[in-house]
């Protein structure tokens, strides 16, 4: 076994911590925050089921409705969307622009928020634990298995030149629900821009990774927060989009 110690240090590591109680630096939400595209999938139907012209349509309907033609996705994971958020455990959430969410969430409506892009958020079918401990296990269980959990919410991502990725670093690498999302989806042509939590270990293999398994797009350099700094990240996250060109 193990000693403590290890454990302890490979843990910290593994999931995005939670952010400060205060602030670090100035979080103004902005008179307009993006909007939510994608849809959710039915209960009875699976994703082999469920083809891309019916995604495509709702989708599509969905961004007529709002008027919007944004040319940019803000797609993220967290498990704070995929279980009980109050019951959820802290290393997950923040309190961010006065509402608690999860700390991908949270990064995800900034730079929606300050790009114009949509937001898309990845959920699973199935819930995740909300035990610190037990989400780890669960984490490295489906990792060492080469799971691709099923998705229960779908997007249609053909009009979107650059499609940003947030998520938390889960055992060094990204959480096997973007697996999902890169097997499930073409991202030919598109600019991908990993942005991740972590607790130590940054962008851990994210960039590698996305090349490897993303050979026709291009894949940015992406940026990292860690857990604790999430609260009081706009400013960063904001100037880092400016110097990207955004």
């Amino acid at each position: 076994m193990k000693k403590m110690i290890t454990l302890l240090l490979i843990t910290s590591a593994l999931l995005t911590a939670c952010g400060s109680s205060s602030d670090s630096g100035s979080n103004s939400k902005p008179a307009q925050t993006a909007k939510q595209v994608g849809v959710t999938k039915s209960a009875d139907a699976s994703s082999a089921e469920q083809t891309s012209d019916s995604i495509a349509e709702s989708s599509q309907a969905e961004q007529t409705e709002s008027g919007s033609d944004s040319k940019i996705l803000v797609a993220y994971f967290t498990p704070a969307e995929n279980g009980e958020l109050d019951a959820v455990t802290s290393a997950s959430k923040v309190n961010f622009w006065g509402e608690d969410m999860g700390n991908a969430e949270a990064i995800a409506n900034v730079i929606a928020a300050y790009t114009g892009g949509d937001l898309f958020s990845l959920q699973t079918v199935k819930d995740y634990p909300v035990d610190y401990d037990d989400l780890v296990n669960d984490a490295k269980a489906e990792q060492e298995a080469g799971t691709l959990p099923e998705l229960a919410t779908a997007v249609d991502i053909s009009g979107y030149d650059t499609v940003f990725m947030v998520y938390p670093v889960w055992w060094y690498t990204m959480p096997q629900p973007i697996y999902t999302f890169l097997n499930d989806y073409d991202f030919s042509g598109k600019n991908i821009i990993p942005v991740t939590t972590h607790e130590g270990s940054g962008m851990a293999d994210s960039v590698s990774k996305l090349s490897e398994l993303e050979p026709d797009a291009s894949v940015g350099e992406g940026y990292s927060v860690a857990g604790g700094d999430v609260a009081g990240c706009q400013e960063d996250i904001e100037s880092w989009l400016k110097d990207e060109g955004f």
